[in-house]
């Protein structure tokens, strides 16, 4: 997770989309299924490395959430390193090319970035699910927004009763229908691929196409995907035949 946020390709740490004032704000969320332990952070501003500061959320405070300049205090105490947000070179020049494009650009441009979330979902040897997801969030999102990464049950779900999820897409669609735990819930009758394809159909009859994907891991270690979106990468380590898949589309 920390990779792909330090890497400046997608919408996570350094890449992450800007707010309509041009502010880097980031949502992140992890969650472990023993015990439902989860930690999350929304419109941070003081670390790119958003899912590690949800982890000190969940492990080092007794809250589930922390929003704003309250992170600051938290990733102090957890030792992590406070910096100033900076976006990269290429976000930057976006933001001016949609600022003189006016509102015309700024729906282009909403488009262009709506899915660029990253998350992972994993089961460990004791058969323990957990998920971990992070996101700038939509592009020009006004400051102050929190989307699904950062809510438990919407962005990530993982409960050692079924298995783990992860969302992306749009955030208040995904909130709408608690798309994670709703992932997890059908994961407890059925395998991994197919509790992801029913709960996209459900969440694309609900609020429309190109709405949402997920990805999902049941309790076997079966994963599974779906998304009624135009693509959505993923990849995931096929242990039978000791490699790694990726797959875009």
């Amino acid at each position: 997770m920390e990779y792909m946020e330090e890497t400046g390709v997608f919408n996570a740490g350094r890449g992450s989309s800007l707010t309509s004032d041009g502010r880097l704000q980031l949502d992140a969320a992890v969650m472990v299924g023993r015990g439902l332990k989860g930690g999350a952070v929304g419109a941070c501003e003081c670390t790119y490395r958003a899912a590690r500061l949800a982890r000190a959320v969940m492990e080092t405070t007794k809250h589930l959430l922390i929003v704003g300049d309250d992170c600051r205090l938290v990733a102090s105490e957890a030792g992590l390193r406070i910096e100033k947000l900076r976006p990269t070179q290429s976000v930057l020049a976006r933001f001016h090319r949609d600022a003189r494009a006016g509102r015309e650009g700024r729906r282009s441009a909403t488009s262009e970035h709506r899915h660029g979330t990253v998350g992972a979902v994993a089961i460990d040897l004791s058969g323990v699910p957990a998920a971990a997801v992070s996101t700038g969030g939509i592009w020009l999102k006004r400051p102050g927004r929190v989307g699904d990464s950062a809510v438990i049950g919407a962005g990530i779900y993982a409960d050692e009763a079924s298995g783990a999820a992860c969302a992306t897409g749009i955030g208040k669609e995904i909130i709408r229908n608690a798309l994670s735990w709703e992932a997890c819930r059908l994961m407890k009758r059925s395998g991994a691929s197919t509790a992801a394809r029913r709960v996209i159909e459900q969440v694309s009859k609900r609020s429309g196409t190109n709405t949402a994907g997920i990805i999902t891991v049941d309790l076997r270690g079966g994963v599974g995907f779906a998304h009624n979106t135009p693509v959505m990468g993923r990849g995931w380590l096929d242990n039978r035949r000791d490699r790694v898949v990726v797959e875009l589309g």
